[in-house]
């Protein structure tokens, strides 16, 4: 699986055949992990709390407190789409917003304790959902995942400095 990778990480030789390869191979990738991504998303959501809504509070969760902006840069959405989602997450008693102690004008969002469980929760069943579906997988199958997770790692996600 992992045979060619080093001399397809250059890119200086390809030919043509091997570039087409590549361009459909990056495709399969793309579509594969834009929808297993969604439906880890879905094992987090509930009625009450939309994928959207569940990224901010995981996020709240991972990072401490943060302001509206910030969490709008983080989602990629606008600030207005953000103030809706807070307020909903605030109507729910998920997240407090006060007032910044250094900074008046500014706005703190914090996850509240009810919030706090609503993450773990969600990661919870998340994660039994995904061990479910690899325990149903036949022991070679294992192997191949373990063997993509190790070299999708390599090749996708830079080392942190």
């Amino acid at each position: 699986m992992t045979e060619g990778i080093g001399n397809e990480r250059g890119g200086a030789d390809c030919s043509e055949e091997d570039s087409e390869s590549v361009r459909a191979l990056a495709a399969e990738l793309q579509r594969v992990l834009l929808v297993s991504s969604r439906i880890l998303r879905s094992h987090t959501a509930s009625e009450g709390v939309s994928a959207p809504q569940f990224s901010v509070l995981a996020y709240l969760q991972r990072a401490g407190d943060s302001t509206p902006g910030a969490l709008a840069e983080f989602e990629h959405v606008t600030p207005p789409v953000m103030t809706r989602i807070l307020g909903r997450l605030e109507d729910a008693g998920l997240v407090q917003r006060a007032a910044h102690p250094g900074d008046g004008r500014q706005v703190r969002v914090t996850l509240t304790e009810v919030g706090r469980d609503v993450v773990l929760a969600g990661r919870a069943q998340r994660d039994a959902w995904l061990r479910a579906r690899i325990h149903e997988a036949a022991p070679s199958e294992r192997d191949a995942l373990r063997d993509a997770a190790r070299v999708l790692r390599a090749i996708l996600i830079p080392p942190r400095d």
